[in-house]
């Protein structure tokens, strides 16, 4: 029970932080605020993450942590590149739905003043780039392609990320139902943009283009 006690706050501390930084943005959050919300003084968040930055890079790495389940049968080669191109992405639309506060302030969040959270997510991004690798060669792409992956991967990321922050206009505008049939369909519309993409890239390259 003791143990519980103590972790208690500093999961408050996140949840409440996770809750304002995707209402207001990371730079428009104060630690008062937050403690406020959390329900605990002031003195918690300096003693779990010593400021405001920290409770920043805790939220990016349980992010990350917890996605790294998103990557599991990619290099199964039973299966066809673009099989498991629409496993992975199917995989992280569905992590996104269950976690869409969690993953639209790590992606969004970048603050220009706080070079540490752009080496951590650099850390991070490069781990998923080491993971995919084998994944990418099988489309006759090389992964140190700088151009190709500083391209390909964040776009994709953009288009999927987007549509959560956009969700709310798009209900209103277009009265749509984001329901499992709306979100089948999106991954497979993204799935196709995305394998469209790559092989008409590697067409083009194969060809002198």
């Amino acid at each position: 029970m003791e143990e519980k006690e103590k972790a208690a706050p500093k999961q408050r501390i996140l949840e409440a932080a996770i809750s304002l930084f995707v209402q207001k943005g990371y730079a428009g959050v104060g630690v008062r605020e937050i403690a406020s919300l959390a329900g605990v003084n002031l003195a918690m968040i300096s003693y779990y993450f010593e400021g405001k930055v920290g409770i920043l890079k805790a939220i990016i790495e349980e992010f990350f942590d917890r996605s790294s389940e998103l990557f599991h049968g990619i290099d199964d080669v039973s299966l066809s590149p673009e099989e498991c191109i629409q496993n992975l992405i199917r995989n992280i639309v569905n992590f996104v739905r269950e976690n869409t506060a969690l993953a639209l302030v790590t992606y969004n969040e970048l603050p220009l003043d706080v070079p540490e959270i752009a080496e951590l997510k650099a850390e991070r991004i490069m781990m998923i780039f080491q993971r995919i690798s084998g994944l990418i060669r099988r489309f006759g792409v090389d992964p140190p392609d700088i151009f190709l992956m500083g391209m390909v991967g964040p776009s994709l990321m953009a288009i999927i990320f987007s549509n959560f922050r956009v969700r709310p206009v798009l209900k209103h505008v277009l009265d749509v139902e984001f329901d499992n049939t709306y979100y089948e369909q999106f991954t497979e519309m993204i799935t196709t943009l995305f394998l469209d993409g790559i092989h008409g890239i590697v067409a083009r390259r194969q060809s002198g283009q």
